[in-house]
């Protein structure tokens, strides 16, 4: 009889084909990806188009009505049929946009979570559909352990910024969320946005820019929902910023590489590579839906026992045909 599965919140899956997983397992790396070539085309740019106008707009609202000076000009722009006041919100949006899209590039690592006990043994219906046109794999990763390793990870490079959350899809509808890491981010925006209205000394809005960055990279179409994605999300220099010749310390800077798909290039960023793990925190593979799913089961256990990695490997029964 077939093991039983609960769900489990402290499971992460990332769902990948037969090369990805036998490059994850035999070279003790996850690839993360530049989001320019992920697959939702509103990628970083929704959380700016959808999302950060209605984080900014209480604030102006109230620095326009505490103003004297602002507020004649505004209403006299309405009586033209002008709206002045989303103008100048369109403009600071805009202003935040640019500024981060030439500070910094970032690189993605997607999971999903096992939403009940029959995708933690089975897999998610839509990421077979996507990433199992033969067959494909789950690898289900241990999200506490891959936590402090990732911790250790950021600790080896200079100047970047490593996140693992959980990805937003309600922040355009209400920005009134329960996670506390991204109430605290809202309000650091507003506090420093604010700040910035009152003083116009472009220092103060500095230290929003991180939590916009959070945010824009968490930020999701609610369309994509189902996944329930969890990111490990990398931040770097822009090639427009450049590296810091007077770096004040000893670290380097991470090593950008590259793969190719379907023609063209794809910029990536190799996880753990300089860690030079024994074993990756996994505990266990699904064999996706194939005709010789049992061949591959048999195939991904031995795999397994030749890395050292103690994980059990389940076979998929979910009723899609592939190829």
């Amino acid at each position: 009889m077939t093991e039983e599965l609960q769900a489990d919140h402290q499971e992460v899956i990332h769902y990948t084909g037969a090369s990805g997983l036998h490059g994850i397992l035999t070279s003790k790396t996850i690839w993360a990806t530049h989001t320019s070539f992920l697959n939702d085309t509103e990628e970083v740019a929704g959380f700016f188009s959808r999302v950060l106008s209605m984080i900014l707009g209480p604030m102006y609202q109230r620095y326009v009505e505490e103003s004297e000076s602002l507020q004649p000009c505004v209403q006299d722009a309405r009586r033209l049929g002008i709206d002045l006041f989303d103008h100048d919100l369109k403009r600071f949006v805009r202003g935040f946009e640019e500024a981060q899209g030439r500070a910094t590039d970032h690189y993605v690592v997607s999971f999903c979570k096992a939403s009940d006990a029959w995708v933690s043994q089975h897999g998610l219906l839509s990421q077979w559909r996507g990433y199992g046109l033969d067959g494909g794999y789950a690898i289900v990763f241990d999200r506490e352990r891959l936590g402090l390793i990732l911790e250790q990870e950021s600790k080896m490079y200079h100047e970047e910024g490593l996140f693992l959350g959980d990805v937003q899809y309600h922040l355009a509808e209400n920005i009134n969320v329960e996670d506390e890491q991204v109430r605290g981010d809202i309000e650091r925006i507003s506090r420093c946005f604010y700040k910035y209205l009152t003083t116009e000394d472009i220092q103060v809005v500095y230290p929003a820019f991180e939590s916009i960055t959070r945010l824009s990279i968490y930020c999701k179409h609610r369309g994509f929902e189902e996944e329930q994605e969890v990111r490990i999300v990398i931040t770097e220099p822009s090639i427009e910023v450049g590296l810091d010749p007077k770096k004040p310390d000893d670290k380097p800077y991470r090593r950008t590489q590259s793969y190719l798909r379907n023609g063209a290039a794809v910029p990536c960023i190799h996880l753990l590579e300089d860690q030079e793990l024994r074993t990756l925190p996994i505990r266990r593979i699904i064999v996706g839906p194939h005709p010789d799913k049992l061949e591959r089961k048999r195939a991904v256990e031995i795999l397994l026992h030749e890395q050292g990695i103690d994980a059990k490997v389940f076979v998929s029964e979910t009723p899609f045909r592939g190829k």
